[in-house]
């Protein structure tokens, strides 16, 4: 009778220990998830806009915050096509010096949004913080300087995309300002990688390791994480 009361005791303190380790793996793995995911607070994202840019803009930042709501239960790929489609249709191409009055400058999503136009870099990074905000691991995104041809000549221009990767080995899928399809890489002959960056890592073009710190050395890149903090996203 002794050893039969030990034995229930023991598999009462063992289905226990059994359930609060299932809610330790459990929890570990959501705060692991929530880790990964970028956060926007739309309530700092949305004051701010309308501050700067008026109310007119702020219908324009409650329907990215519409998209990406509606998007989070949706397959990654899928969600990859309709932040694709989001921001084709709500931005128009301007150039840094017709927009800005510089060479080369990089928006923040506020900044792109609330003007409504921007170039190959500001859709680029509007799309990479939509698709991090969505839970898409920065290992599977990397923003991708390259060289386009120019149609119907050998010259080319400094470009960037978004490069989507299903798998660290898979050749990516290809988001650009320039065409509203996303086509996987091989398709992109007009293209000519140089380098790749995210917020982890640097890479320099075929390498499989990063080589720099992407925030010592791209000071664009720095100033976008600084700016964009202080708009509500939190890296």
């Amino acid at each position: 009778m002794l050893f039969r009361a030990y034995a229930i005791a023991f598999n009462q303190t063992w289905r226990t220990h059994a359930c609060w380790l299932t809610v330790v793996i459990i929890l570990c793995l959501s705060h692991s998830a929530i880790a990964d995911r970028l956060v926007i607070e739309f309530t700092t994202f949305i004051q701010q806009m309308q501050q700067r840019f008026g109310a007119n803009r702020v219908t324009v930042a409650r329907q990215w915050q519409g998209m990406l709501q509606q998007a989070s239960n949706l397959p990654e790929q899928q969600q990859v096509l309709v932040v694709n489609e989001f921001f084709a249709r709500s931005l128009r191409y301007q150039t840094d010096i017709q927009l800005w009055k510089q060479e080369d400058y990089w928006a923040t999503p506020l900044e792109t949004l609330g003007k409504g136009l921007g170039d190959c870099e500001d859709y680029a990074i509007a799309k990479y913080i939509s698709l991090r905000a969505l839970g898409v691991s920065d290992d599977k995104l990397r923003l991708i300087y390259v060289k386009a041809q120019l149609p119907g000549t050998r010259k080319t221009q400094a470009h960037m995309v978004l490069g989507y990767f299903t798998h660290p080995n898979a050749q990516p899928l290809i988001l650009d300002s320039l065409i509203v399809k996303v086509l996987p890489a091989a398709k992109r002959t007009d293209l000519s990688p140089v380098f790749s960056f995210n917020s982890k890592g640097l890479w320099a073009n075929n390498s499989t390791k990063s080589v720099a710190d992407p925030t010592a050395r791209l000071s664009r890149w720095r100033h976008i994480l600084e700016q964009s903090r202080k708009e509500g996203v939190r890296w």
